[in-house]
This record gives structure tokens, C-alpha cells and sequence, in this order.
């Protein structure tokens, strides 16, 4: 497996036969995330997460390429133009076999931003290849329920506070704890973050590992 960041909470996960780009939205390089794409995950509707603008373009491109998202994304997709028949509504306890890749979808809504403001379903992905396991939580701190090896967790954003960030690391229990949502932080919020998620501070056992955008390890 190869897990690539394109920036914010967009990563692609490679496998020997398929290609995941999750979350490929306006504050990432969603081009370069769909490049030899193929199948997309969207966990929801929200613009930094889904830019139609790229999506729409690259499933009328690729006649091949396929898109799992919550309701919500689905609706907003095919409003764009996106064909309704390659884009499809994941429903958590659903499992997808992609090629040689095995998501497990779960998640129910995204987190509370403020009381005001109307929350919409959000779905997490249990990305496993053969018996490596990335989990994407999208908007929220659900957990993956099981050990992953890669916990991309949410560090920067209007519904979230650190301490929720740090929690959720230990929680998991993962083997590498890799950031995302965090479009953001400058250089000085990376560092702080970094320093209060690393094990030094917080316990746990895990590595963290920031990616910049275009940076990929190999699992």
C-alpha cells in the first residue's frame, strides 16, 4: 500500500489494482489526487472535501471511475453534472471490494460546528489492503472500532478542539498517526500540533507522521 497526501483531507490510497482518492476537495489538488484514479470516496458534502469542479470533469473523462459518498455529496455531484448511475450513496456497515482493496464504510454525522448550524451525515472509510488498514474519519473523531496501522486524524478546524484530536489518537491505538484537515494551520500551528500529538506529550505508542501535499510512505 502506498498512502499519498494531496493537501488538507485528500489522500490517495494505491493498492497493486485499484486507486483511492478520498476526499478530493477545493483546499487540496484534487486533479492530481483523480490522476489514474479508480474509485473515489467522499465522506461528505462539504466543499473542502469535494470540489465538483474536478470531480464532475474527471467521471465524464474516465467511463471506468466510480464515486462512494454520503447522501448528501451524492445529491450535490449529480446536480454538477456527475452521471447518476457512477455515483454511489455509502451506507455505514456497507463493505466495498475495489480491485484489491476492502473499505469498510461507517461514520453518522459530521460534528457539531455550532448549535445553530445544521449538521449533515458523514461517513468514514476503513481503507484495507491486503491486511493494512488506513482509517479516514472525515469530519468527526468516530473511531474505527478495530487496530488500523494509519489513523489520519483532524487537527485544524471550526468543530474541533485539540484535546478531541489527542483523545481520539490514543483511543485508536494506531500505529501511525498521520494529520489532515489542516489547510488551515501555518507552519507554527503544524509545530504545535506536532508537538502536542507526539508521543512525548500526550503517551501512547504511535509515530506521528506528517505528510505534506505530493508526500507518500509506503506501508
Amino acid at each position: 500500500m502506498r498512502l499519498t497526501s494531496h493537501g488538507h483531507a485528500c489522500v490517495r490510497v494505491d493498492g497493486a489494482t485499484a486507486r483511492l482518492a478520498v476526499d478530493p476537495g477545493t483546499f487540496a489538488d484534487a486533479a492530481a489526487a483523480l490522476d489514474g484514479a479508480t474509485s473515489v470516496l467522499v465522506t461528505h458534502e462539504h466543499p473542502d472535501h469535494v470540489d465538483t469542479g474536478v470531480v464532475v470533469p474527471a467521471l465524464r473523462t474516465d467511463p471506468a471511475l466510480d464515486v462512494w459518498a454520503a447522501p448528501g455529496a451524492v445529491d450535490l455531484l449529480v446536480a454538477a453534472g456527475a452521471p447518476a448511475s457512477r455515483v454511489h450513496p455509502a451506507a455505514p456497515g456497507e463493505t466495498l471490494r475495489l480491485g484489491d482493496v476492502r473499505v469498510t464504510v461507517g461514520g453518522g454525522m459530521h460534528a457539531v460546528v455550532h448549535e445553530r448550524l445544521e449538521r449533515v451525515e458523514n461517513r468514514t472509510y476503513r481503507i484495507d489492503v491486503d491486511g493494512t488498514v488506513v482509517h479516514h474519519p472525515g469530519d468527526s473523531f468516530d473511531l474505527p472500532g478495530t487496530p488500523v496501522d494509519v489513523l489520519l486524524v483532524p487537527v485544524a478546524g471550526p468543530w474541533l478542539r485539540l484535546a478531541d484530536a489527542i483523545d481520539h489518537t490514543l483511543a485508536a491505538s494506531a500505529r501511525t498517526v498521520v494529520p489532515i484537515h489542516d489547510a488551515p494551520l501555518s507552519e507554527v500551528g503544524h509545530g504545535l500540533v506536532a508537538k502536542l500529538l507526539d508521543t512525548a506529550r500526550v503517551g501512547g505508542e504511535h509515530e506521528y507522521r506528517r505528510l505534506r501535499a505530493g508526500e507518500s510512505i509506503d506501508l
